[in-house]
């Protein structure tokens, strides 16, 4: 089943219509960008004395962060409709894609 919803961005009003398909593809999108960053953020983390494990929230985050799942996604057509959505909205969709409480080593 496909999500719809209105949002108010930038001034702007929007319907905003994700199928199925198109949730499932930017869920897949995060895993993938996940796959690619997601050692380097650990590796980082533990080299800075901050553990080396990211709870739920916080990989989302960094997942959603800096353009990364443009540069590695590798759906150019589910980024430009994730791209469209509210943050909040994002990180809803996103956050499906990740079942577990925490991810590391």
């Amino acid at each position: 089943m496909g999500i719809s919803f209105f949002a108010h961005e930038k001034g702007v009003d929007m319907d905003i219509n994700l199928s199925e398909d198109m949730q499932k593809r930017i869920k897949f999108m995060a895993l993938r960008t996940w796959d690619v960053i997601g050692g380097d953020v650990l590796t980082v983390m533990e080299e800075q004395g901050e553990g080396d494990v990211m709870s739920r929230a916080e990989v989302v985050e960094c997942v959603c962060d800096a353009d990364y799942m443009k540069t590695h996604g590798g759906d150019k057509e589910a980024y430009d409709a994730w791209n469209t959505i509210p943050f909040d909205k994002q990180t809803e969709i996103i956050s499906e894609a990740f079942p577990h409480k925490r991810y590391g080593w």
